[in-house]
């Protein structure tokens, strides 16, 4: 299995351990969610990149508005 890894916005040098969601099983690329559930296959890494920010927005969107002083 394959995985990529890579900083999170705002990271600079070393980061701590932590896995990838990212990874390569069977042909196909794959990406981890919560619970250890993945979703996938896709083609590409770049097209399993692009579902898992999908996927993530709507929670960034939440986290952003809940931020925000009312």
């Amino acid at each position: 299995m394959t995985q990529v890894t890579q900083h999170r916005s705002g990271e600079t040098g070393h980061h701590p351990f932590r896995c990838g969601r990212l990874y390569f099983s069977n042909n196909a690329w794959y990406f981890l969610i919560r619970g250890g559930s993945s979703r996938g296959p896709f083609v590409s890494p770049q097209k399993a990149e692009h579902a898992l920010k999908h996927h993530l927005q709507p929670l960034k969107n939440l986290k952003e508005t809940s931020l925000k002083p009312s």
